[in-house]
């Protein structure tokens, strides 16, 4: 099973949009794929493309052959990733801590104890908050994934008796 944030919504189901978690595995295979070619691919292409693991190197060089040969398949074009290669040091936890203090402010939405906790994140969560944080975007979504790991002030206080 690939992580499926709530934050999403409806994209899990209709995979018409390319997921969050599939984005960290195309940065790691450095391709990048238009949403047209992602959505000339067939669903059920898409759906593998979901659920196979780029966890070690191996992981995505299998990856990047079975999204290579989906791709020719559907006569999509590919393009390697610009500003490769990607390192997953981009979203381990000292990294995520900064990216939130650039984007949030030092009285962000952070308190220590959600700070400490970042470590304990899997590498996708901490790399969808490393893209949500991205200044170029809205903090909107940012905060609802931060509410929805448990990490804002906003969730700890609700989970709080």
């Amino acid at each position: 099973m690939y992580r499926q944030f709530a934050l999403e919504g409806e994209v899990h189901t209709s995979l018409d949009c390319v997921p969050l978690s599939v984005r960290r595995k195309l940065d790691l295979a450095e391709i990048k794929i238009s949403l047209a070619g992602w959505q000339a691919l067939s669903r059920a292409e898409r759906l593998a493309l979901c659920h196979l693991p780029a966890d070690t190197d191996e992981d995505v060089a299998v990856y990047a052959e079975v999204l290579r040969g989906f791709a020719e398949r559907a006569g999509v074009a590919l393009a390697p990733l610009a500003g490769a290669p990607v390192r997953r040091a981009a979203w381990d936890r000292d990294s995520v801590s900064a990216r939130l203090r650039e984007r949030l402010g030092p009285d962000g939405a952070l308190d220590e104890g959600a700070l400490g906790r970042l470590a304990e994140l899997t590498e996708e969560e901490r790399y969808a908050i490393v893209k949500l944080a991205d200044p170029k975007r809205g903090p909107e979504k940012l905060r609802a994934l931060l509410g929805e790991l448990g990490l804002s002030r906003d969730a700890g206080a609700a989970r709080s008796p």
